[in-house]
């Protein structure tokens, strides 16, 4: 048991039935001859001596407010279904609490989605009844608000000097929320001054559009059959064309019976037709139905609340319920956002709406039949589009389905060289574009040359990058339209800045231009270049380059290196040593360790040439040379340079070559290149010759 303020309660499936008679004691028959035996059961909300009146229900059927009263005065309550019984949760104390004792609060109608309550109170001594409306919270119920004018409208004397007017009360909102129906006092029919010398309280159905700006618009009167000048209670169903009010209009069954009339495709109002399955002599008015649209709730004899099975005939066209929160992303905390539906086929606007800001709830209520496209908006953040196809549906269904939107984009750059697909340090700036000052100024990853940058939706942006000897590139960015994705990877290929390099190559005699190879490997990046030579060659410029020159016309190889790091290189002339008997072949940079005969790694480049050499040349025999400087005794220097020969000659014989090719020789410091005075020079002498003996 859940207990109240007011110590109502609810029972789970006590429910009381009640069948319906007509003065005579017969069962009422439906309008369509199905006998619906007992079909009304009373709803178990509150005490039996509490008055329940006026219910209206949420979409999805498991909320319903009321107008309820202890005796002593009205005010709204709500109850909520659970496990198949309605249980009262509290009465609306913030929307009560604006009202003194002697005030009137009722009429409530409940926005399909739940968000808003619309509801009449009596204002002043003069009988005024004027329409407000609250909106939900986190918190509950927000402060009621009056809609005021064009709808509300001011109590004045009529010819008779009768007060009348100032009187707009029980509301009901369509699904989308433009159209409200509502009633005004009657002051134009005959009837309707006859019935209020009899005492009849009468008024008219009216309905007033929103405007574009969001105010309503100026009510009207519905014409007849609808407006027969005694009608009240009028309540639109969820399809937006169904429309049942109360009237007291002759042929009826007593007191106000319920009659339900349908807005055909040219927009006219049905002849309404009366609800027999359920009318009785007593007053049977304020019906509610949930989207699904097989069970109504209404009030009966002005004192309860009753449940009632309609008959297939009179149901409403069938829909389909869409449910859920629209909440942001990273807070999860709900958001406002538009709801934007419309016709798959024809893009026709269906209709808008906006859901609870506090929460981020929403309803949609569509028909079946037709296929739409549903677009969640907001200022500042994503859209989400969703696509739903009822052509086929046939039934009444619910669908839950969380919006998550976000108010940044996520940016994945990707820096790479677009020659050598690697990646690249670089420095990257974004800036709105338009605007001068830069939001961003960072770098990239240099392992991955990835950068990921978060930016705000609403804006489109400007991302420069650039790199040392790199062209810059300038990124267009555009997050200010429709942005459905939150990641989204651009790959920025920078072009090497490059420089013209003319090599030159040429017989180390007699300066004759050799036809040749060229073999160019980066020192700082993973970059081979394969050309003949004597032309034009592209080098990256910032870079080094080690040039590997080869003949196939009976030279040897040479080796240089190239250095474009200050942006310029003059031409390179490299000369080739011709293949001759007692020629000789100085290797460069086969070093040793200070003091030792221990090949340096630096050195195994070069003497892997002189392996590809001799596989290339399968008649050329050579002597293997070493000198030394004149550092250490020649006794000395000249054992370690026997020892370091014979380390390369080693190292052929590693690679397979015959040792019948080749013989090692060491000569100290006795066969200097230049002399020992200086470091330079010395570097000079510490060197390993190819002698040519025959080929």
């Amino acid at each position: 048991m859940r207990l109240t303020a007011l110590t109502l309660f609810l029972v789970a499936n006590t429910w009381k039935l009640f069948a319906q008679q007509n003065q005579t004691g017969q069962v009422i028959q439906p309008i369509d001859s199905m006998l619906y035996y007992n079909n009304t059961k009373r709803l178990a909300i509150g005490s039996p001596d509490f008055v329940e009146y006026a219910p209206t229900i949420q979409a999805d059927g498991k909320t319903i407010i009321f107008q309820g009263s202890n005796g002593k005065k009205y005010d709204l309550y709500e109850a909520r279904k659970d496990d198949g019984a309605w249980w009262i949760q509290a009465p609306l104390t913030k929307i009560s609490a604006t009202s003194d004792s002697t005030d009137l609060v009722g009429g409530p109608s409940l926005s399909f989605d739940g968000n808003v309550l619309y509801f009449f109170k009596s204002v002043g001594n003069t009988g005024d009844h004027e329409i407000f409306y609250s909106t939900r919270t986190r918190e509950g119920w927000g402060t009621p608000v009056n809609i005021g004018p064009p709808i509300n409208t001011q109590p004045f004397l009529n010819k008779d000097k009768e007060m009348v007017g100032g009187y707009e009360a029980f509301p009901s909102v369509t699904a989308d929320g433009k159209t409200l129906y509502f009633i005004r006092v009657n002051t134009e029919g005959p009837r309707d001054r006859d019935l209020r010398k009899q005492g009849v309280f009468c008024t008219c159905i009216y309905k007033s559009e929103k405007e574009n700006d969001g105010s309503w618009g100026k009510p009207v009167k519905l014409p007849w059959p609808v407006n027969q000048d005694c009608e009240k209670a009028p309540r639109i169903m969820a399809d937006g064309k169904t429309l049942i009010f109360s009237s007291n209009r002759p042929g009826g069954k007593g007191g106000f019976d319920m009659y339900q009339s349908k807005l055909n495709t040219i927009g006219e109002w049905t002849m309404p037709e009366p609800l027999n399955y359920v009318n009785t002599d007593k007053d049977d008015q304020l019906p509610c139905i949930s989207a699904e649209g097989d069970l109504m709730y209404y009030t009966y004899n002005n004192q309860d609340i009753y449940s009632v099975v309609i008959p297939p005939k009179l149901r409403q066209f069938k829909n389909n319920v869409v449910q859920g929160y629209v909440t942001d992303e990273d807070s999860k905390n709900g958001i406002g956002a538009k709801i934007r539906v419309t016709d798959a086929l024809t893009s026709e606007v269906a209709f808008e709406i906006e859901n609870n800001p506090s929460d981020g709830r929403y309803t949609l209520v569509l028909p079946v039949g037709r296929s739409f496209n549903v677009e969640f908006l907001k200022e500042g953040y994503s859209s989400f589009m969703y696509a739903l196809d009822l052509r086929k549906t046939v039934s009444y269904h619910e669908k839950s389905l969380d919006v998550h939107l976000f108010k940044t984009v996520r940016l994945n750059l990707y820096i790479n060289d677009n020659e050598i697909f690697e990646p690249v340090l670089a420095d990257v700036k974004i800036r709105q574009k338009g605007q001068n000052i830069f939001m961003n100024d960072t770098k990239n990853n240099s392992g991955d040359g990835k950068l990921t940058t978060d930016l705000p939706i609403g804006a489109a942006y400007e991302v420069i990058v650039s790199a040392p000897h790199f062209k810059s590139v300038l990124l267009e960015f555009d997050a200010s339209g429709l942005v459905i994705y939150r990641t989204f990877e651009k790959y920025i290929e920078l072009v090497p800045d490059k420089i013209q390099v003319q090599v030159n190559v040429a017989d180390l005699v007699n300066n004759t231009r050799v036809k040749s190879k060229l073999l160019l490997r980066n020192k700082n990046r993973d970059e081979v270049i394969e050309v003949d030579g004597n032309q034009l060659v592209s080098l990256r410029s910032g870079d080094r380059y080690e040039m590997e020159v080869t003949s196939d016309q009976g030279y040897a190889f040479n080796s240089k290196i190239i250095d474009a790091t200050q942006g310029s290189v003059a031409p390179v002339t490299i000369k080739l040593l011709k293949l001759e008997q007692n020629a000789k072949l100085t290797l460069r940079d086969i070093n040793f360790e200070s003091n030792s005969i221990k090949l340096s790694d630096i050195s195994f480049t070069e003497l892997n040439r002189v392996v590809q050499l001799m596989n290339e040349n399968p008649t050329l025999c050579v002597e293997v040379d070493a000198h030394t400087d004149d550092i250490g005794t020649d006794q000395y220097n000249l054992a370690l340079s026997q020892e370091r020969a014979k380390s390369v000659s080693d190292f052929l014989l590693e690679k397979k070559i015959s040792p019948n090719r080749f013989s090692a020789k060491g000569f100290g410091e006795s066969q200097t290149k230049v002399p020992n005075n200086s470091d330079e020079n010395r570097a000079i002498n510490r060197r390993v010759e190819l002698k040519i003996l025959s080929i």
